[in-house]
């Protein structure tokens, strides 16, 4: 009850705290909504100001290579000495007297490339996409033009209350009764810019007329109209104040534009109770470049920024739910692990927390804690208990079940020769036996190497009486590990079972081979043999008795017992490896460590 309360409590906490952060979010975001609110419509506006004015930037080199051309086909007019006189004769001889002039001329050349006023505009303008017609005028008398039509098409849809059908020839004369602008008085034109070229005498240095070139606005509505999503209006203004070019998406009166002075400026004007932000970009050529944007034309953006915000709402409050659900889960998680320390706080040392799915902190505690607590049993159990009381008192039951059990065989072997040999070889063998017993009887546990070598020797030798001319030993001792210290009566109990499972009596090629050899940090010590050997399922059942804790019914003892005693002398890395193959031998190998220190 008090640690469900406690748990309570810690929830309220959780909660306030939860609570407070959440409240401290929203304010902070709300803060931030208006400080970003009253500069957003300044930056969108100058983003589309600046992207305005990138745009008239595009429309001014557009025009300046126009205006290259121009220069360059002027230039080129006056260094072409024949081609000024030609325009010269045209301008003040009239048509008809201008193709006897080129008649005549021709006649004259020797050159079979006819040079004119046709072959010069093709030369420089024909190639240009966006002219759709030039057009060449006298001073001295007005009724002289010539207009020469590239693109038929878009120059009849450019041309307004058209009176003269001559239009559609590629070099006519021109109609009298020229309007100021180079067209004939009736004759407007739409979605055309003119640039005009004044040509002079080159000797006197008058004007005798110009040439007039009509572009299509076609290439200027793709540039101004690349953005259609802008709600910005452009107007291109010449030297005169007059609009030569417009393109008003936001309903802009033109009597505005009429206000607007020739400079480069940025501004914020109202007219008739209306705002506008206007762009303006002077001393480019002969034109002024306006930018107009209505304060109407932000409506839409202002519509997508309401929607953006609340949008951003909308995603906070998921957020923090989410925020609120993933602490909960955390704070719960907590709680368990706060439930588990209280348990092995109460003495419960077998209570563990539940593995969690997830890889964070929290698991990692838990996973600490865990291993804390199995770490902390098996330090009681086994330096508090085993350690002290427990080893000891197995090492000695251990040792006592192998002298019985060991005199009772040998006295046995000794019985069986005294009847089979009479007394013949009682005398060595009991000799070799009170060596075995002197040994067996010794209170020291542990012995170097060689003199447990020696004992087995021992037990050899009475085992060669029992089966003379059976058997054959070999031992293998290396120098460096001779003196290695070992338990007593380790080998003895393995050879011993040797001759009870694998020893063929009827056969003299029994042989036995007792190894020890150095690796790293380890003593490994074989015996191996020829005899019987084992199937697999014998060799899984015994392996399965040997490392057993509580040992089975088996009546076998001996190598269960030396394992059990090395791994409680040593640690759980050392002890016996059984390898046997049927019909072929039996392989038992022994691993202690190189000084043989015990691990209690």
């Amino acid at each position: 009850m008090d640690i469900r309360r406690k748990g309570r409590f810690t929830q309220n906490i959780f909660n306030k705290l939860f609570l407070t952060s959440s409240l401290t979010i929203i304010a902070t975001v709300i803060i931030l909504i208006v400080t970003i609110t009253n500069y957003y419509s300044d930056i969108i506006i100058q983003k589309e100001i600046n992207i305005n004015t990138r745009t008239m930037e595009r429309v001014e080199d557009y025009l300046s290579a126009k205006d290259t051309d121009i220069d360059r086909a002027k230039r080129d007019l006056y260094v072409n000495g024949d081609m000024i006189d030609d325009i010269s004769f045209a301008l003040n001889n009239g048509y008809e007297e201008y193709l006897k002039y080129r008649l005549d001329k021709f006649s004259e050349s020797q050159s079979f490339v006819p040079s004119n006023i046709d072959t010069y505009l093709n030369a420089y303008f024909g190639q240009d996409p966006d002219i759709n017609a030039v057009g060449i005028r006298s001073f001295e008398n007005p009724s002289i033009e010539y207009l020469h039509i590239y693109h038929n098409l878009k120059w009849n849809k450019s041309v307004v209350n058209s009176s003269s059908s001559l239009e559609s020839s590629l070099l006519s004369r021109g109609i009298p009764n020229l309007s100021g602008d180079g067209l004939p008085k009736g004759r407007k034109l739409t979605n055309t810019i003119t640039k005009k070229m004044i040509i002079n005498n080159p000797f006197l240095l008058e004007k005798i007329g110009e040439i007039t070139i009509f572009y299509s606005t076609d290439r200027l509505d793709k540039i101004v109209k690349k953005h259609d999503e802008s709600p910005a209006s452009f107007f291109l203004i010449d030297g005169e104040g007059s609009v030569v070019y417009s393109c008003n998406n936001g309903d802009v009166p033109l009597e505005l534009i009429d206000q607007i002075k020739p400079e480069t400026n940025e501004i914020k004007m109202d007219w008739q109770d209306r705002g506008f932000y206007i762009n303006t970009i002077a001393n480019k050529g002969d034109y002024t470049y306006v930018s107009v944007i209505p304060d109407k034309g932000w409506q839409k953006l202002t519509i997508i920024r309401g929607t953006m915000w609340i949008a951003i709402i909308f995603f906070i409050i998921i957020s923090i739910l989410i925020t609120y659900s993933f602490t909960r889960n955390y704070s719960r998680r907590i709680h368990n692990i706060v439930s588990i320390i209280r348990q092995v706080e109460k003495g419960n040392l077998g209570a563990r927390i539940p593995k969690s799915k997830h890889e964070d902190e929290l698991s990692k505690i838990a996973v600490n804690i865990n291993s804390m607590l199995d770490e902390l049993n098996n330090y009681i159990e086994q330096f508090y208990l085993l350690t002290l009381k427990q080893q000891e008192a197995e090492l000695k039951a251990l040792q006592a079940q192998i002298d019985p059990h060991f005199l009772f065989n040998t006295l046995e072997a000794i019985r069986m020769v005294a009847v089979v040999e009479g007394s013949k070889t009682s005398s060595k063998m009991i000799f070799h036996l009170s060596k075995l017993f002197r040994y067996s009887l010794e209170s020291i546990n542990t012995v170097p190497l060689y003199t447990e070598i020696e004992y087995v020797n021992q037990y050899l030798k009475l085992m060669q009486f029992k089966y003379p001319n059976k058997l054959q030993v070999s031992f293998d001792i290396p120098s460096d590990v001779e003196r290695t210290p070992v338990q007593k009566l380790i080998l003895q109990p393995i050879i011993e079972n040797y001759f009870v499972h694998g020893f063929k009596k009827d056969r003299t090629d029994n042989q036995l081979f007792i190894r020890a050899r150095h690796l790293g940090d380890l003593v490994e010590i074989s015996v191996e043999d020829n005899g019987k050997g084992m199937t697999e399922e014998e060799h899984s059942r015994i392996v399965h008795h040997i490392n057993s804790e509580e040992g089975d019914q088996m009546k076998s003892i001996g190598l269960r017992n030396i394992h059990q005693r090395l791994k409680l002398k040593y640690g759980n890395q050392f002890g016996i490896s059984l390898n046997s193959i049927q019909s072929k031998g039996t392989i038992v190998t022994l691993s202690i460590p190189v000084r043989g220190t015990s691990h209690v």
